[in-house]
Order: structure tokens, then C-alpha cells, then sequence
């Protein structure tokens, strides 16, 4: 037993690189975390886009009091809906109508407009609070024992839906987290496993050439992340009764690209790892780290700045961009198409740039 201990203990300590993976891992997606969850320092302030309309005091004052909490932006209306419609820069924008401040100041209730992203359910509900509290500071100003005179009407940009319920904004991203654990972890474990079995040098003997024997392999994986995700999201529907968007061709694509790219992704990690022992905490790391910055754990808005500027380089942004337009905003597949591409690019770049590592490594020839 002791010999056996001995032995098992210098062949761990012998692979420097997986020793040191085991124990920097941890502490490289411990650091992250926290940072993306106690770090308040550098976090941009809500962005609340307004248009005046009125131009008179009342909507004035509102403003100066919206300021003191948000980042008030004066734009236009056109400009206020790209915000919130097309870009998701801004969870809702405010419209302050013709005749509000004649209406307030005569004591006659009057509508303001909320143009409303519901996807963005958190900034949203930080929204409804600084209205609440200019409503509050408004009549404190004017007169405490006022009536309530200032009536919000909400409009939906992005969608039929005015609501989404947690299980909408959550549950999409902890299966394509797993989705990544079984695939990244399955293709290059397996990889490493077809070396050591000498299979794969077996294999290479075959008349086919070495990359479309790899491919091959690389493509069972991809069926099998395939079928997870689609199980996944069924399951989801079926027991949380998450929306799975107005275009089943959407999902089907939008699955297919993010798996796609996942196991490029695999095929690099089995190409950088010497040995299968390596591949376990280098694949814990990659997992880790495109599922915090892509925003699968959290929203966006949770994170401080330095990281939401990271996202785009991350492909699970751009495939919870296009989760959040199916699932929350009930989108098409033209929506998508942008989050599609970008997706596939992802994935060819890296499938060219795993090859190479892999061949590079495993292979003579």
C-alpha cells in the first residue's frame, strides 16, 4: 500500500502542469467571482434614456431628480427606442408628453411613457424604484398631501411579453452551462483517451486522412451536445414552461451553432493539454471563464465594467444574446442572425486553430 501510495504520488507531482491547474484554477475562478459580485467600484451607473416632450418644469425637475440616481440621457424618441429596441443598451427609456407640467401644475393626473426591454428584468425593476422615489420627492416638493397625479403607461419594444418570470431568465443559461461541461470536458477527455488506448494510432493508418478521422470523431460529440441541449430546453418547457420563442428553426440553428463552437473549443483544450490528467483542470478553467463573462450565472449589470467589456470576445455572450431574443423577447431567426454568425466564425477559427494544436501534438502526420 505504501509503495503504491508513493508511486501514485510522484506520478501526480511529476505533471507539473496539471498540479499547478488544480491549484491556480481555483483561485483564478474564486477571484473572478468575487470580483463580479463585490467589486462596486467601477460599475457604470443605470443608463435611463428620456425624451421631453413637454419642456416645461415639472419635467424638467423630474429630470434633474432622475439624475441624481441614473445616468440621464436627453435623446430624442427614435434614439430612446434603438437604445432600448435594438441595442439593449438601456432597460427602459422615459417619455415625458406634451402638456405634463400644465397638467401637474393645474392638479390634473397626467401619463408619462415607459418604453419598456421586459428581457432586462432587473434594470427594469431598478427603473420602476426611481420612479417611485421622483414620484415621492416630486410631491414632497409640491405639496405632501397631493394626490397621486403622475400615471405611467408601459409599452414593450421588444416584444408581446410584458413580463418574464425568473425561470425565463435563468434557466436557459444553466443548461447551456452544462451543455459546456459535457462537451468540453467529453471531447477533450476523450480525445486524450482514444491516445493513450492506442486507438488512435490505429486510426491513423486508415486510408482516411488524419483531420477527417478527427472530424469524424468531433461530430459524434456535436450530436450528442445537439440532443442534450434540445432535451434540455424541452425539459424546461415542459416542467418550468420556459418560452422557447416563436420559431422552433431559431432554436434549432441557434443550438446548433453554440454547440458547433463548444466543440472547436474542446478540440482546442485536448490540443493544449499533454495529457488527459491536464485536460481536467484546463477544461474546469475554460468552462469557468466563458460562463461568468458570457453571462450564463448572471446578468450583464451584475458584473462591473472591466468585464462587460470582455463579453463580446466571449462566445456564450453572443449565444445568450441570442437566447435572451428567443426566450424573453420572442424573436425570430432573423433577430438572431447576428449572435448565428458571429457563433459559427467563432467556431470555424477555432476548429482550424484545435486542429492544427492537435496534429501538431498527437500526430506524425
Amino acid at each position: 500500500m505504501v509503495a503504491v501510495f508513493w508511486k501514485d504520488l510522484r506520478l501526480i507531482v511529476r505533471d507539473r502542469f496539471a498540479l499547478i491547474g488544480a491549484l491556480v484554477v481555483p483561485i483564478l475562478v474564486i477571484s473572478l467571482i468575487a470580483g463580479a459580485l463585490l467589486d462596486k467600484g467601477d460599475r457604470t451607473r443605470l443608463l435611463l434614456p428620456v425624451v421631453d416632450q413637454d419642456q416645461g418644469p415639472v419635467a424638467t425637475a423630474f429630470t434633474k431628480l432622475l439624475s441624481d440616481h441614473a445616468e440621464v440621457r436627453p435623446v430624442g424618441r427614435a434614439e430612446a427606442e434603438r437604445l432600448v429596441r435594438d441595442d439593449n443598451d438601456a432597460a427602459a427609456a422615459l417619455v415625458f408628453p406634451r402638456g405634463l407640467s400644465r397638467n401637474y401644475l393645474q392638479g390634473k393626473p397626467g401619463g408619462i411613457e415607459l418604453l419598456t426591454d421586459p428581457a432586462q428584468a432587473h434594470g427594469l425593476q431598478a427603473i420602476r424604484v426611481l420612479l417611485l422615489l421622483m414620484d415621492q420627492e416630486a410631491q414632497a416638493l409640491a405639496d405632501p398631501l397631493s394626490e397621486d397625479l403622475i400615471l405611467v403607461e408601459k409599452t414593450s419594444l421588444t416584444g408581446s411579453r410584458r413580463e418574464v418570470n425568473s425561470f425565463d431568465e435563468n434557466v436557459p443559461g444553466f443548461a447551456l452551462l452544462f451543455v459546456l461541461i459535457v462537451v468540453i470536458f467529453g471531447t477533450s477527455m476523450a480525445l486524450h483517451d482514444e491516445r493513450d488506448w492506442g486507438t488512435l494510432p490505429r486510426l491513423l493508418v486508415a486510408p482516411a486522412g488524419f483531420t477527417w478521422m478527427l472530424l469524424g470523431k468531433l461530430g459524434a460529440r456535436f450530436v450528442l451536445g445537439f440532443v442534450q441541449m434540445l432535451v434540455l430546453f424541452g425539459w424546461a418547457h415542459w416542467f418550468f414552461g420556459v418560452s422557447l420563442g416563436p420559431s422552433p428553426a431559431a432554436l434549432l440553428t441557434l443550438s446548433a451553432a453554440m454547440v458547433f463552437t463548444t466543440v472547436a473549443v474542446g478540440l482546442v483544450v485536448a490540443g493544449l493539454a499533454r495529457t488527459r490528467e491536464q485536460t481536467q483542470p484546463l477544461s474546469l478553467a475554460v468552462v469557468m471563464l466563458v460562463s461568468l463573462l458570457g453571462g450564463l450565472w448572471f446578468p450583464p449589470e451584475f458584473v462591473p465594467e472591466w468585464m462587460r467589456q470582455l463579453q463580446p470576445a466571449v462566445y456564450t455572450s453572443w449565444a445568450m444574446r441570442g437566447m435572451n431574443d428567443l426566450v424573453l423577447r420572442d424573436r425570430g431567426l432573423e433577430a438572431i442572425r447576428g449572435s448565428v454568425s458571429v457563433l459559427f466564425g467563432y467556431g470555424l477559427v477555432t476548429l482550424v486553430i484545435g486542429i492544427r494544436l492537435f496534429r501538431a501534438r498527437h500526430s506524425a502526420r
